[in-house]
């Protein structure tokens, strides 16, 4: 329990510096860029660690390339981390605070 809290406040605290980083370089709203980091994050934590997916298919293709050793193929397969769900909670919070703040504009 205590390492689930612990990887869930380092990945918000990730979260929130890179939100926090790209609005002070780019002197913008916090909300501006926030859904965005969020669901970058959230992209890429499921891209490295599904299996059988594009990456390994492709890094299968080159050992059987260089060595001519057939790679056996790997089913696709998914599952989800602590820091996915906080990333992905993160992604959805940040788009309903972002959608009520600028509710004026729509």
């Amino acid at each position: 329990m205590k390492r689930r809290l612990i990887t869930i406040f380092i990945s918000l605290l990730v979260l929130l510096g890179l939100s926090f980083g790209i609005t002070y370089f780019t002197h913008t709203k916090f909300f501006d860029y926030s859904f965005f980091i969020g669901l970058a994050v959230t992209v890429i934590i499921w891209f490295f660690t599904s299996k059988g997916s594009y990456g390994s298919r492709h890094l299968d293709m080159t050992i059987q390339g260089s060595t001519g050793i057939r790679m056996e193929g790997q089913k696709f397969e998914f599952s989800p981390n602590i820091a996915f769900y906080t990333s992905l909670a993160y992604t959805i919070i940040t788009i309903a605070v972002t959608l009520y703040h600028y509710r004026s504009y729509f």
